[in-house]
């Protein structure tokens, strides 16, 4: 259903290519280490997690496109052809927080953390108000004190169980932990654990760990140096076996760029070294915005199932040519403005209104949206 000179999937637009406040073409970072500080008692001596069982269901989430959210405030318009598949159940989404040392540094006008940690917790505009009622919510941070080293856990994790109804649980606790003096990003092994947690849990087959992340990994085998990019795609592609399908953001502008082309390719079952902007089918790599609003946006159109009225699109798009567009909600095209259709609620995302979003809401299994290209910007795939 691609409209001509539209993308079929709008993308976070990594903004290497002239914009201000995300960056694709990063240079290698200096590690999950950067500005080590002195252990402390209190981060040897952290609660951990234990893995859950061994998986049992390994039957592949819904089919769900999701429309990659825009990268920056401000941002050009674009053209919208996207499909939203609802589950039967209710999604399951997994944060998983990279909860390293480098995750203390500035980001924005404030730190990664807690850039991020806005953008999550926010009780108006946050990802996890946006979640409650229609997902199953969990959170682990995840870091380590050199692998396995002194015979510590490895990674050593903090967790607020996956449950429906979570978000007041999940700021609470979100809001009393902080990034690991020393701490390290043994990804592989956090995605594995998060993973078999979310396969041995009675839930949905709609299932995503939401990885956020800043630094180039290590593992929990080799803390030093930083080679843990491989270990992490090849740990996306087991999750993708699972059933599981694992998000990653890249929540600095130090990240490595390849590494996260490659999760982001594993993680859509595509070949791993396609690069977006380069190869036709290469997924775009995700680079979170220094804005916690803004980023609470991108966070939000990652998912393509999540039951909404509101429908972040991921671009965006010329209010004036709106009436141009078109969704569909199970073979019925929805009127513009209509009091059982849909109108704009700002330049990024859609409303549904009456019946339309109450069919949504109560059952509803396929909506299909398109909004035309601006034809001033002449924007075509990105």
């Amino acid at each position: 259903m691609s409209l001509k000179g539209c993308t079929s999937r709008p993308s976070w637009r990594a903004l290497a290519r002239g914009a201000s406040l995300l960056l694709v073409g990063a240079i290698a970072a200096c590690g999950s280490r950067s500005g080590i500080e002195p252990l402390t008692r209190a981060d040897i001596e952290a609660p951990e997690l234990e893995a859950a069982a061994a998986p049992e269901d390994t039957s592949p989430p819904a089919e769900a496109e999701l429309a990659a959210p825009s990268a920056s405030i401000g941002a050009p318009t674009g053209c919208v052809d996207i499909t939203r598949r609802y589950a039967s159940s209710p999604p399951t989404v997994l944060l998983l927080i990279d909860q390293s040392s480098s995750m203390r540094e500035s980001f924005g006008e404030s730190t990664r953390w807690d850039v991020l940690r806005q953008a999550i917790v926010d009780p108006d505009e946050g990802l996890l108000t946006w979640l409650d009622a229609s997902a199953n919510i969990g959170l682990i941070s995840y870091t380590s004190l050199n692998g396995y080293e002194r015979g510590r856990e490895c990674p050593i994790t903090q967790r607020e169980d996956v449950r429906l109804g979570n978000a007041e649980r999940i700021r609470r606790f979100y809001g009393a932990v902080e990034p690991f003096l020393g701490g390290d990003t043994p990804t592989a092994d956090a995605i594995d654990l998060a993973v078999s947690t979310l396969a041995a849990a009675d839930i949905g087959p709609a299932r995503y760990v939401l990885l956020l992340t800043d630094g180039v990994p290590d593992t929990c085998a080799e803390p030093d140096p930083q080679n843990g990019f491989d270990d992490a795609v090849d740990a996306v592609v087991r999750a993708r076996e699972l059933g599981v399908s694992v998000k990653a953001v890249g929540v600095s502008p130090e990240i490595e760029r390849r590494g996260l082309q490659r999760m982001a390719n594993a993680a859509a079952g595509k070949p791993l070294d396609l690069e977006y902007g380069e190869d036709a089918g290469a997924e775009a790599p995700l680079y979170a915005s220094t804005q916690p609003r803004e980023l609470a946006t991108q966070l939000k159109g990652v998912f393509g199932d999540v039951r909404s009225c509101s429908v972040e699109l991921g671009t965006d798009v010329d209010a004036r040519r709106a009436g141009q567009g078109r969704l569909v909600l199970d073979g019925r095209e929805l009127e513009y403005r209509g009091v059982d259709g849909w109108s704009l609620a700002s330049a990024h995302e859609i409303e549904l209104h009456g019946r339309a979003c109450s069919s949504v809401l109560d059952g509803g299994e396929q909506l299909e949206i398109e909004l035309p290209c601006d034809g001033a910007s002449g924007l075509g795939p990105r």
